[in-house]
């Protein structure tokens, strides 16, 4: 475990225990990183589960991570002999951990305590299939308003929705090639997703089943992931423009411009009123301010390759790392040990 530690001054601990905003600087943030148990894995995303553990999906040795808040891991191996690429996790209205597998071209699920008790497949498949994938795609994956798992389908164009019995509905993206990626439940309990390959956000009404898209300034932008933001707006990384963008509940978008081959991707609300970010190109932790102002903070581990991101508990942003870890980002006035 490698240990990066600013102090804060107790001023800011005050203003934070208050609930008060404080301005933020180098030194009053600490990283920590830490190594996943074993070689050669890709963590990508993370979530809080019901038990107020971190869980993760892995890439590569097809397994799912619980992490303590203290950073002790356990690891799940995921049973089936076609299980492949696992990305998205979201905790479900049921208690489990509901997470996307590429390859089965199904939604999963896992207790917290690590029984895997529900695979159920996706009635599409892709719009156009390639060698390395016939199905829907399952990317990002969320809780709906409705309390039902909602989550992106990149190659077949569609957002899609399971119940906990593992009933499916579908809905068409009106732009072809969309390649949704990212989801989540807005303050305005609709959903808001990222269209990867069209440079737009959309929105889905959950009442309506209306989709309505919201286009970017530039069509290769790639936006990834989305969040909402303290300011009760929606932030998502824009990946392929190297920007930060923020869209209204009516729709209406700023763009913040990072610095080039910064490539952000994961992207998590702070307790300190901030957006923070992964910056998978430059090797980074970004926090950006309602007001896009933008810090960085550089990474110990050389190549780490920042992906997934979430809000974890006691208010410390975590994050997951290609270089095999994960890692957490505090801004409170104490040492993370």
């Amino acid at each position: 475990m490698e240990i990066r530690d600013f102090r804060t001054v107790g001023a800011v601990f005050a203003l934070l225990a208050a609930g008060i905003a404080a301005p933020l600087h180098a030194q009053d943030v600490a990283i920590v990183e830490h190594s996943l148990p074993g070689e050669g894995q890709r963590p990508q995303a993370i979530v809080v589960g019901s038990d107020g553990n971190l869980w993760v999906t892995e890439v590569l040795k097809h397994q799912i991570f619980r992490v303590t808040p203290a950073g002790e891991m356990t690891a799940f191996a995921v049973p089936g002999e076609a299980v492949g690429v696992l990305q998205g996790i979201t905790s479900g209205p049921d208690g489990h951990l509901w997470f996307t597998s590429r390859e089965e071209n199904a939604i999963r699920r896992v207790s917290t305590k690590g029984e895997f008790n529900g695979s159920f497949a996706i009635p599409s498949l892709a719009t156009v299939p390639t060698k390395l994938n016939k199905g829907s795609w399952p990317r990002g994956i969320t809780v709906g308003p409705d309390g039902h798992i909602w989550f992106t389908e990149m190659a077949a164009n569609k957002i899609g929705r399971v119940t906990p019995t593992g009933s499916f509905t579908e809905f068409e993206i009106p732009t072809a090639n969309a390649q949704a990626y990212g989801i989540v439940t807005g303050p305005d309990q609709n959903l808001w997703f990222t269209e990867s390959g069209t440079g737009k956000i959309g929105r889905f009404d959950v009442t309506t089943k209306q989709i309505t898209e919201f286009p970017l300034s530039h069509a290769e932008s790639r936006p990834r992931d989305i969040t909402v933001g303290p300011d009760g707006h929606l932030w998502f990384s824009m990946n392929g423009s190297d920007h930060i963008g923020r869209i209204s509940t009516r729709g209406e978008i700023t763009e913040f411009a990072l610095p080039a081959d910064t490539k952000p991707i994961g992207i998590a609300a702070g307790v300190d009123g901030n957006i923070w970010f992964t910056a998978f190109k430059s090797n980074k932790i970004g926090r950006i301010t309602p007001a896009g102002v933008v810090s960085l903070f550089d990474l110990k581990t050389a190549n780490a390759q920042p992906f997934g991101m979430t809000r974890g508990p006691n208010g410390v942003v975590w994050f997951t790392s290609q270089a095999n870890q994960v890692g957490q980002v505090s801004t409170a006035a104490k040492r993370l040990e």
